[in-house]
């Protein structure tokens, strides 16, 4: 019996953390985990070189990524002495069915508990009061679970990359912006050049501090989006994975962790939604706001309510983008405000500063 116990000790190492069974070509990571080829490949978003380890959430590119020879050839002498078979439910051989406190069939699987055990398992006081199906129910109820999730955690992935996407075209549409509104500026500074020197620069900086700040919250945005992709990808494999599996007292001791995912995966949709919701409530309250400031405006308020526009535009793009980061508008704004027929006759006095919202005041 001890030689099974360390047979089925040496097989555990040898299974891959994502599909529970032995390695198959299996790569180590930059961290010095290692996985299985195939079970690496959706850890990595399409399109991109790079990817987060499943275990450890390390970041890690995929052209540095190698082959764990040792790990093969043992994988593959496992397969080979067939270490990976479970032994049948009323046996005591030496696969992954044997309970290693009381050398027992694992029969039974303990809905509190979450896991396999034998009939002594059974009866210990920890276990008492709890319920307990044979082991091929509790597989078929969970993979019942699993089945009924697969449509939500695709529909989830699916909407997360939509906004992942339509971050990067943000982005690059940041990139383009900011080129065509620094060449209008330099253009209309070449007539001012002897006086607007300085001017120049400073609202070259200003523009480049907008820009910076615009990206840095799209990027950080885009990263929260990247490792979400990545976390509902593993869970969405690893579901499927699940399903797939013929080895259901692997499948059973790696359900507790599984459906914890599935269970985050899905929670974490529904808070979207309620920020969502949230949101919309907030934009209607905005809206009586801008109400007021038109008001200021036939007062003689110009500027404040030139504000209240440009904020009433940033929160419909907010809207229609959902939790992605936009364009910041303080940017048209800024190009808006450039009137160059009315500083020449000020250029002695003008001066700019960006508020910390990031809108422009001129005096």
């Amino acid at each position: 019996m001890a030689s099974a116990l360390d047979a089925s000790s040496l097989a555990e190492d040898l299974l891959c953390p994502i599909c529970l069974s032995l390695f198959r070509d299996p790569r180590m990571l930059e961290c010095g985990h290692s996985f299985c080829a195939a079970c690496l490949e959706p850890c990595v978003p399409k399109g991109q070189g790079r990817g987060l380890c499943p275990e450890c959430r390390h970041p890690f590119a995929l052209r540095r990524v190698a082959t764990n020879w040792a790990l093969c050839s043992l994988a593959e002498k496992a397969r080979l002495l067939k270490l990976d078979e479970g032994a049948q439910p009323g046996g005591k051989g030496s696969g992954w069915s044997i309970c290693l406190e009381h050398e027992e069939p694992l029969k039974l699987f303990c809905s509190q508990d979450e896991g396999p055990v034998c009939v002594i398992c059974r009866d210990l006081p920890q276990h008492r009061g709890h319920d307990f199906l044979p082991i091929k129910n509790a597989v078929q109820k969970y993979q019942d679970k699993l089945k009924a999730s697969l449509v939500p955690l695709k529909d989830n992935l699916n909407s997360v990359t939509e906004d992942q996407r339509r971050q990067q075209e943000n982005i690059a549409e940041l990139e383009s912006y900011t080129q065509d509104l620094l060449g209008y500026i330099t253009e209309e500074f070449e007539v001012l050049h002897q006086i607007l020197q300085e001017k120049e620069q400073g609202m070259k900086e200003t523009v480049g501090r907008l820009k910076e700040e615009n990206r840095e919250e799209m990027e950080e945005r885009l990263k929260e989006l990247d490792e979400e992709v990545t976390f509902r990808s593993e869970t969405l494999s690893m579901a499927r994975v699940g399903l797939d599996t013929s080895d259901h007292t692997a499948f059973l001791r790696g359900i507790k962790e599984l459906m914890r995912r599935v269970q985050e995966d899905q929670s974490s949709q529904g808070e979207e939604e309620e920020e969502d919701g949230a949101s919309d409530e907030g934009s209607s309250g905005d809206e009586d706001d801008s109400t007021d400031e038109d008001e200021n405006v036939a007062n003689g308020k110009e500027e404040e309510g030139d504000e209240d526009d440009a904020n009433g535009e940033e929160e419909e793009e907010e809207d229609e983008d959902g939790d992605i980061v936009a364009v910041d508008p303080a940017l048209e704004e800024f190009k808006e405000s450039l009137d160059f027929e009315a500083w020449q006759k000020m250029l002695g006095t003008i001066q700019a500063d960006t508020v910390h919202d990031g809108s422009i005041t001129w005096h």
